[in-house]
């Protein structure tokens, strides 16, 4: 085994130490367990990620020897809406500052890079048949269903594409599945932790891989640190006049009566 091989087979999350990425350790070592997977089903793969930033999430498919081809879409904003009610800033955001951060990481010959939207570029633009698609750009529903139906026109016949931060853009995730349930696409849908969902499209089983069936059998971690990232919501709902006035419209409902 290489050394690369070793350390993605262990879900070394050093692999992700030279730029900053915008996730937890678990996230870390639930995309490294989603890399993994493919290499078992595919001798070689393509990547796709939408919304890169500083290219935190590329840095173990740069050394991946059997990562044929990564595309970074990225539209490059100085902010963007989110789903949880205000702008998201990006600072210095550029991808020439992203490519010098990836050359500390390793040869950046067979990275593509798109400066655009899922709204302003065509599938046209990915020729290569996708493997595993990363979505992580504008978290909103909208932008998520719209990244999600461009990812599947890229993607081969059998992929997979994974959402970050499942917990704030669960309805556009929700909204991906009914469509593909519309469509009568063949898929398999399920969250890993902390804030991954992945939905496997066609004959691609990434979770009988060792390390993704580990998580699912424990996904109360998925399930449970989603639910937890959402109490600040709750715990506002039900502070004054909030909570005053929803309790009182409970009453005079009666919804609160078990019969």
């Amino acid at each position: 085994m290489s050394d690369f091989d070793q350390r993605i087979a262990a879900l070394d999350m050093g692999l992700f130490e030279k730029i900053p990425s915008q996730t937890t350790d678990a996230d870390k070592q639930t995309l490294l367990a989603c890399e993994l997977a493919v290499r078992e089903l595919k001798s070689g793969f393509n990547y796709l990620e939408i919304g890169s930033y500083l290219g935190g999430s590329i840095q173990p498919y740069l050394l991946d020897d059997r990562c044929a081809r990564v595309y970074s879409i990225d539209k490059r904003p100085d902010s963007q809406p989110d789903a949880r009610g205000f702008d998201w800033v990006y600072q210095n955001n550029s991808t020439k500052r992203m490519l010098e951060l990836l050359k500390e990481v390793g040869p950046t010959d067979k990275v593509t890079t798109i400066d655009g939207d899922t709204i302003s570029i065509t599938p046209s633009d990915v020729p290569d048949r996708i493997d595993l698609a990363f979505i992580d750009g504008e978290h909103t529903d909208e932008a998520v269903v719209r990244d999600f139906r461009f990812c599947l026109d890229v993607l081969a016949e059998n992929g997979a594409i994974i959402f970050h931060d499942a917990q704030i853009t669960y309805n556009g995730i929700a909204s991906s599945i009914r469509y593909l349930e519309e469509n009568g696409r063949k898929f398999r849908a399920y969250s890993l932790p902390n804030y991954a969902f992945v939905i496997e499209i066609g004959d691609f089983p990434m979770h009988k891989n060792e390390r993704i069936l580990e998580r699912l059998v424990d996904n109360h971690q998925s399930f449970l640190a989603s639910l937890q990232y959402n109490d600040n919501y709750r715990r506002f709902s039900t502070r004054f006049p909030f909570g005053f006035i929803r309790r009182t419209l409970i009453k005079v409902r009666g919804s609160n009566v078990s019969q």
